[in-house]
């Protein structure tokens, strides 16, 4: 074993290949315990300098004091990986790029070795440099939309892709897997079709994280998105650099690794103290500090649960009696992901399984608060976007995306949460109460008649008002007319879509700006 935990050959084989550049490849290694050698056979002949740099990185990986045996075999095979299967051994380890060579698409294996030499050049800095941020770990499409969220449909069913296009800029999807028994296609689970899901990609509005073993996803799918933007899937490495530093940046404390002698006085000093709370987290601390840093090592972002707030969460529910572990670390994963990735993160909740409980304790952690009641939740969401925006999940989702690209997304869910968690009987009521809101509206477009008096009307009434010391009524009254105007000399359409112009409009026609921002969606959907 190492750091206490199972460590056999095709371990040892995987970290070797992933640290030994590939101007290397391929080689054979050897290690014997019985006189402390390692042998390496290469097919072609090394430098004195290329088997120093060799030496170097087996030291780096904790090898210190073995005897180096180097060997040339000219006819040396390339490798020959077996696929790990389903709850084996193995099955969970990132495996090494240079095994992959054979089965897997060029446009996979390239972005896959760039986050593996990634995880190589910067896994110290990750672990230990408290300037390091996560923005930094993202690749760059993953920076630039603000307007996010995460849905993990990597196990559980999710819901129709239309309902979170409506709500989001990006929409950023954990990968099915591909070797579960009863797994789905993305195609099926979001009801979507390929083309329409590839021109949503080329448009930036879906992107993808793999975090768990490459060979456990679908190639072809993987391919498929990769060729129409490159840089559209975040893989396990990078994901787990930033999901660790957004957990250092809430926490102070989950996320780092501690040397030997930091780790004995951190958890002496818990465990001494009069604090329950402190040697609860000495509890779960000592449980699994010694090998952090290999087990995120070995999983990537899969292993990241383990070792930070879910299993401080599980031991203070364990002090009281109660086993919340498994809950606690399954649902924390698309949580911690979504730190990682700063986006608004959806838990799973069904009928007959909810992540919902366990997110608001794992998130009471994380940010010191409980969410709040009237928090969007995924069961609401088709509802409350079919009886307020009209929008339905059989339209067009490539029509839906041109309508919603014209206003602002960040609205809607805010508009959403006013409706939400709320009894059958009130949701009515509030639907009627939006429905007369809008006639009235509409209403009051049809008195305003481009450029004639009823236009000019209001601009005198606002003259008076000034000349009588209401400071601003000039400018007010203005308003209908100036929009008149703009609406009647300008071709561009999408001035009007603008934030400043919905709000002009809405002070314009004396309506709260979401209402106004409803009623003009509305007026685009498809009949």
């Amino acid at each position: 074993s190492l750091f206490g935990q199972p460590f056999n050959a095709f371990e040892f084989n995987n970290n070797i290949r992933i640290a030994i550049p590939s101007k290397f490849h391929p080689f054979h290694v050897d290690m014997k315990w019985s006189d402390n050698s390692f042998t390496f056979t290469f097919n072609k002949e090394l430098t004195p300098n290329d088997i120093d740099e060799i030496i170097l990185i087996c030291e780096s990986l904790g090898f210190y004091g073995y005897k180096y045996n180097i060997k040339t075999d000219h006819e040396l095979p390339d490798y020959n990986h077996q696929i790990k299967k389903s709850n084996t051994q193995g099955n969970l380890t990132l495996v090494a790029s240079q095994y992959l060579r054979n089965n897997q698409p060029k446009e996979i294996l390239e972005k896959y070795e760039e986050d593996q030499d990634f995880w190589t050049e910067k896994r110290a800095n990750i672990f230990s440099d408290v300037n390091l941020t996560k923005d930094e770990c993202l690749i760059d499409s993953f920076r630039k939309s603000q307007n996010r969220c995460f849905v993990d449909a990597s196990v559980f069913p999710r819901n129709n892709i239309r309902e979170y296009i409506s709500l989001y800029d990006t929409v950023i999807i954990a990968i099915p897997l591909a070797d579960s028994p009863n797994s789905q296609s993305f195609y099926d689970i979001f009801k979507i079709s390929k083309i329409e899901l590839l021109e949503l990609v080329r448009r930036g509005r879906i992107k993808f994280v793999a975090f768990q073993n490459l060979q456990r996803y679908d190639s072809n799918f993987l391919a498929d998105v990769l060729s129409v933007d490159p840089e559209c899937v975040l893989f396990s490495r990078r994901l787990a650099a930033a999901t660790l530093l957004a957990i250092r940046e809430k926490t102070g404390l989950f996320g780092f690794a501690f040397d030997s002698s930091t780790q004995y006085n951190l958890l002496k000093e818990c465990y001494n103290s009069k604090v329950d709370a402190l040697k609860i987290l000495a509890e779960s601390l000592s449980e699994n500090i010694a090998f952090f840093e290999y087990g995120i090592n070995q999983r990537g972002a899969l292993g990241i649960s383990q070792f930070c707030g879910a299993s401080f969460a599980a031991q203070i529910y364990k002090s009281r009696g109660r086993d919340y572990g498994i809950e606690l670390m399954t649902s924390a994963m698309s949580l911690e992901f979504s730190l990682g990735l700063g986006a608004h993160h959806f838990p799973f909740e069904h009928t007959g399984y909810s992540e919902v409980n366990a997110c608001k304790i794992l998130n009471g952690i994380y940010n010191g608060v409980q969410q709040s009641q009237n928090e969007l939740r995924e069961m609401e969401i088709q509802t409350l976007l079919s009886n307020i925006f009209t929008i339905n999940n059989d339209m067009n989702v490539l029509e839906l995306d041109d309508i919603l690209s014209k206003y602002s997304r960040r609205m809607i869910p805010q508009i959403l949460q006013e409706y939400a968690h709320l009894t059958p009987e009130e949701l009515s009521f509030k639907i009627y109460s939006l429905n007369k809101d809008i006639k009235a509206i509409e209403k009051r477009k049809q008195n305003l008649s481009i450029l004639d008096l009823s236009g000019f009307a209001p601009v005198v009434a606002g003259a008076v008002m000034e000349y009588k010391g209401l400071s601003g009524a000039g400018y007010i009254a203005l308003l209908p007319w100036i929009f008149k105007l703009l609406k009647v000399t300008t071709n561009n359409s999408k001035i009007f879509s603008n934030e400043i112009f919905s709000n002009l409009e809405a002070l314009t026609l004396n309506t709260p700006r979401n209402t106004m921002l409803v009623h003009k969606i509305r007026q685009d959907m498809p009949k």
